[in-house]
């Protein structure tokens, strides 16, 4: 082979590799640098809506449009936002590089949540809530209208009084530790002597609840605190 074909060829090889790599460098980078602004603008309304990091907030910006070339920054990025953006769910952040005139608008999606327990499986009238069939998730707090609970100790033991699907947050309004009709024990005393008897539950009561109650012995009606399942207490 000639030498000056041999070594034209190697200069073109070289320089379509060349060309190649550098082709596939500039999309990486760029790609990069895309993903490097969603970070600092997810970071940038997270610290804007949660400064203190007190509340459970997920931040999640919008993808960039592919074909959205992002010019390097020399200076630092800077990102601004509207009170009024800041309220709303789909929070519209700008992004500057003061060096170079640059900028462009995102949408960052921005939920506070709380752990709310909720019910594993569809659960019928009288059902006792333990650990097998309830669970936490994190919810969107905007989608909840009524109390909740946070910890599943605060639910297990009760019951529930009307039918729940799955999913859905255990109601406080819906439980029952002692129900209208339940069998009770009925506990009297101070911590150096108590006496126990048994009675009937003539209302459904919560934790910490008073309810009407009758002493089974003596059939009188008398005003007790819910202490747990199928316990209630009197003082003296």
């Amino acid at each position: 082979m000639n030498k000056s074909h041999y070594y034209r060829g190697l200069a073109s090889l070289i320089a379509i590799t060349t060309c190649m790599y550098t082709g596939i460098t500039a999309a990486d980078e760029n790609n990069l640098t895309k993903q490097q602004l969603i970070r600092e603008a997810e970071k940038f309304v997270l610290g804007q809506l949660d400064p203190e990091s007190i509340k459970t907030i997920d931040v999640e910006a919008m993808p960039i449009d592919q074909r959205v070339e992002i010019p390097e920054c020399t200076s630092t990025l800077t990102f601004s936002s509207s009170p009024e953006a800041l309220s709303q769910s789909n929070v519209s952040v700008k992004a500057q590089c003061n060096n170079n005139d640059w900028y462009m608008f995102m949408v960052v999606k921005a939920t506070e949540t709380q752990p709310v327990v909720v019910i594993s499986s569809a659960v019928s009238p009288g059902t006792l809530l333990t650990e097998d069939n309830i669970h936490i998730i994190n919810m969107d707090k905007k989608r909840l209208r009524r109390s909740t609970f946070s910890d599943i100790e605060d639910v297990v033991g009760a019951r529930i009084k009307r039918r729940v699907s799955a999913g859905r947050p255990v109601n406080p309004n819906n439980l029952c530790y002692v129900c209208k009709g339940d069998s009770v024990t009925i506990s009297a005393g101070n911590p150096s002597m108590r006496v126990k008897t048994s009675g009937v539950a003539l209302e459904d009561g919560r934790m910490g609840e008073t309810i009407q109650v009758k002493n089974r012995r003596s059939n009188k009606k008398i005003y007790a605190r819910v202490s747990s399942t199928g316990q209630v207490e009197i003082g003296i």
